[in-house]
């Protein structure tokens, strides 16, 4: 009976460790299958990274209907207009969308080195490693620094005399008394300045509410759309020993200083130069106009500069400033014509009687303005005619 009793009490507990072992084995199998919803972080993109941590944190993409807004509707500036802009097109809703999904450091639900998901910086063209509007990107590019000022409050928010309606002549002349001064930064000192500047490839912004600017200096919930200015500045290199000029114009204006000389200055408003074209400085009188298409707008043209004679590989000081007045419609378009020879003709250089882009940056342009319209017939990429900027110590004095 001893031996017998052993035997049963050894199978009795072999069948309790073969129950143990099936039901430590179900409940290891049911705890790592993973919830579809659910996503994982781990270090770096390989094999033998660390194993990946599981979080029942479910991602909830924006529903794209929800970022719309209902756009106020604005006034055309035509003097002869009698009729009000149609809402902003949805297509920018897409594009918000893009921005905030696409990949890159930290920005939106893309990978890469910050991974996750990130701060999701706003609307914008790219691969999602920087914020970039028509106005410029935020970082990590050569070209044009631009500064944001609202000249209807200080620094410390409160109003200046441009504040009120009645503040359309206090801004003017303060824009005034900043050309005066030589473009001097110091004349804005008193006016609230974005936090951060943009740093822009070119500037070619078709026709959209003037908030468009706040928005993208990411300010828009401190500044009203009006009696603002971006003053942007760099050094560019000359790319061609062969004579060109400026060709644009901007709603409400858009001023463009070469070597410290006004080499334009067109839009509904003017602070320099007067109707006649005569640019002083270069002692010229040009009455050269473009075609465009404004719409919604008016004035549906672009002015050309002075003919500016440069030798390749010159280093030049280049400002640029634009600005919204009343509010509602805002745009500015900025290109070149280039001379077809060096040789004047009756004491004239002769145009290509086509434009070409202005730009500072081979970066991509944003999708927006590839195929631009308008009836412009315009060169986008400017191949061979890209003034790329350099360290300011390089300019000509």
């Amino acid at each position: 009976m001893g031996g017998e009793g052993l035997t049963i009490s050894l199978i009795i507990h072999l069948i309790l460790i073969i129950i143990a072992a099936i039901w430590v084995i179900s409940t290891v199998t049911d705890s790592i299958k993973k919830d579809p919803d659910s996503f994982s972080t781990g270090q770096g993109g390989g094999a033998a990274g660390d194993r990946a941590k599981q979080f029942k944190t479910r991602v909830q993409p924006k529903n794209p209907k929800t970022l719309a807004k209902n756009a106020a509707r604005i006034t055309s500036k035509s003097p002869n207009a009698a009729i009000s802009l149609p809402d902003l097109p949805a297509s920018s809703v897409a594009t918000l969308t893009s921005g905030m999904m696409s990949g890159g450091s930290s920005k939106g639900f893309g990978g890469g080195s910050g991974g996750g998901i990130g701060s999701g910086l706003g609307v914008g063209r790219g691969n999602g490693k920087n914020f970039v509007s028509l106005f410029g990107a935020k970082m990590g590019t050569n070209g044009l620094v631009g500064t944001f000022y609202d000249l209807k409050q200080t620094p410390a928010h409160k109003e200046t005399e441009c504040a009120p309606q009645s503040g359309i002549g206090p801004y003017r002349e303060a824009v005034k008394e900043f050309f005066q001064s030589g473009w001097s930064p110091i004349k804005f000192v008193k006016y609230y300045k974005a936090p951060e500047p943009l740093i822009a490839g070119q500037l070619f912004i078709p026709s959209r509410s003037a908030n468009a600017a706040p928005e993208a200096y990411g300010v828009e919930k401190e500044v009203k759309p009006s009696r603002w200015v971006v003053h942007y500045k760099g050094v560019v290199e000359v790319p061609q020993s062969i004579p060109f000029r400026f060709v644009g114009t901007g709603d409400d204006w858009l001023l463009v200083r070469w070597d410290k000389k006004i080499a334009l200055d067109d839009g509904y408003e003017r602070f320099v130069v007067g109707g006649d074209g005569n640019y002083k400085d270069f002692k010229q009188t040009v009455t050269k106009e473009f075609v465009l298409d404004r719409t919604p707008g008016g004035l549906h043209r672009m002015k050309a500069g002075p003919w500016i004679n440069e030798t390749k590989g010159k280093k030049v000081p280049i400002e640029i400033a634009i600005g919204e007045t009343p509010g509602g419609v805002f745009d500015v378009y900025l290109a070149i014509e280039v001379a077809t020879s060096s040789q004047r003709v009756k004491g004239e250089f002769v145009g290509e009687g086509t434009l070409k882009l202005f730009r500072v940056n081979t970066e991509p342009l944003p999708k927006e303005i590839e195929n631009p319209g308008r009836k412009l017939t315009i060169d986008m990429q400017a191949e061979g005619w890209i003034f790329k900027t350099v360290p300011a110590a390089g300019a000509a004095r």
